[in-house]
């Protein structure tokens, strides 16, 4: 019937009391049939039953009241479980919110340069430089008596990943064939520049490497079938904003007079 406990345990009292009530009023009927002597007062039955039925009345209402007290009792409890649980939550998600907010600061400091505006100068006057050797084999064509063609040549990406908050400033390409022999600053070259049979080709390029870092690639192409290559880049990264172009010198106003002789 979807009743309470309480409510169970005041019917059950209200059901005792009554029984008790209806068994003294039969109890009290036996005993006055029984007295032959002594003949009761007229009213007296009537005044017995009508505090019977207010006792009856009584404890029901009182079992009522009870019932009603422990249920208002208990949903009081409730109501004070439910805001204990509410700010508990609260002060869970505060936390949650906190430590999110420390693990961005600590893993994504450009986050936290785009909300103060500026670079901090720990951050701002460090530069730093990654670099990416590959080997290519010399190429090998379908028949040993034929050489490779440009569109026969191997393909691949020389990549240097670095934070995804950093500048690049100069990418430096490198290339050499065989086994490394000499100094890689005797070796520098540049983008379409032929090295007998390889080169670097296009421009660089960048591509995401999740949240916190990203790759600059430069494409290099391998033909010869003589020799393999060995190709390097540099990439030269900084933070902050891109150091100011410094000024062109001024021409001396010697070679300006005798560039223009009277």
């Amino acid at each position: 019937m979807g009743l309470s406990e309480t409510i169970m345990a005041a019917m059950i009292g209200a059901l005792a009391t009554v029984t008790t009530a209806l068994f003294q009023i039969f109890s009290s009927f036996k005993q006055q049939r029984s007295r032959v002597d002594v003949r009761p007062k007229k009213g007296s039955a009537l005044r017995s039953i009508l505090a019977v039925l207010a006792l009856m009345v009584a404890s029901a209402a009182g079992g009522f009241l009870y019932s009603e007290f422990i249920k208002e009792r208990a949903a009081e409890d409730m109501r004070g479980m439910r805001t204990e649980l509410k700010e508990l939550r609260s002060l869970i998600a505060s936390e949650r919110e906190a430590a999110r907010a420390e693990a961005v600061a600590a893993t994504k400091p450009e986050v936290v340069a785009e909300k103060l505006t500026t670079t901090p100068a720990s951050v701002a006057t460090v530069d730093d430089s990654v670099e990416s050797v590959v080997y290519v084999p010399a190429c090998r064509a379908s028949s040993p008596t034929v050489a490779c063609g440009e569109q026969d040549a191997q393909r691949i990406a020389l990549c240097g990943t670095i934070p995804a908050y950093a500048r690049v400033d100069r990418v430096h390409l490198f290339a050499q064939p065989d086994a490394m022999q000499h100094p890689w600053d005797q070796h520098q070259v540049s983008v379409e520049q032929d090295l007998g049979g390889a080169r670097f080709t296009g421009n660089s390029f960048e591509y995401a490497q999740g949240t916190d870092s990203k790759a600059v690639c430069v494409n290099f192409m391998q033909w010869s079938s003589e020799h393999p290559h060995i190709a390097r880049i540099l990439v030269e990264f900084g933070f902050g904003a891109a150091p100011a172009p410094e000024p062109a010198a001024p021409v001396p106003a010697v070679i300006a007079a005798a560039s223009n002789p009277p």
